[in-house]
């Protein structure tokens, strides 16, 4: 018989080398991406580049589009590692969270691009369970911004995410302003004077 210790010590290897099999099948598709365009990259290239069999590749994603998922967690863990003690207002935090969102999209604009529109076009299943770290860490600034006071205690944390993830989404998807007709800056600032101002403009 199988002591626990031997059996968890197991389940930790097999949880490490599932995790650096999907990391692996990430970064492969996005260094081919980043080469050939999202459009020209297949799942078969993708295998072939990570070095696994197309079934361990839906064991992970259930579409090119999934990689999403993986997206979002890793740029909500680089956000919550950077955040520091004292920390900042809720505000701020959710601030530089967008700001710190926006700057991984334009630094690989291209392929975030036709990412975002395969995955708005086609949402993969599971996709409203999946890949939810962002919002997840949203609504940790959330509830830690009006615990303290600094955001209205009265709202449903997971309306609060809602409002600010799906009007950031619409944004990204090109369904808000087309591809050059504002600038970048100019429609953060729009966005964020919708989130945090609402369309009365109380700034209470």
């Amino acid at each position: 018989m199988t002591s626990a210790p031997v059996a968890i010590a197991a389940a930790t290897r097999r949880a490490r080398k599932k995790e650096r099999t999907r990391q692996e099948i990430f970064g492969a598709s996005m260094e081919l991406f980043a080469k050939r365009g999202f459009d020209a990259v297949t799942i078969e290239a993708i295998c072939d580049a990570a070095d696994v069999a197309r079934g361990t590749f839906f064991l992970h994603f259930p579409s090119k589009a999934a990689l999403l998922w993986e997206w979002n967690r890793q740029v909500a863990d680089e956000f919550r590692a950077g955040l520091r003690e004292p920390r900042k207002n809720a505000v701020t935090e959710i601030r530089q969270l967008v700001e710190h969102i926006s700057a991984k999209l334009m630094a690989q604009a291209e392929v975030m691009a036709g990412l975002l529109r395969e995955f708005f076009a086609t949402p993969p299943v599971g996709a409203e369970s999946q890949g939810r770290d962002l919002h997840a860490l949203v609504a940790e600034l959330v509830r830690r911004g009006q615990k303290r006071g600094e955001l209205r205690r009265g709202l449903d944390p997971r309306l609060c995410v809602a409002v600010i993830m799906s009007t950031a989404a619409a944004i990204l998807a090109g369904g808000v302003w087309k591809e050059g007709e504002i600038a970048p800056e100019k429609a953060r600032a729009q966005y964020f004077d919708v989130v945090f101002h609402g369309l009365t403009g109380d700034r209470k």
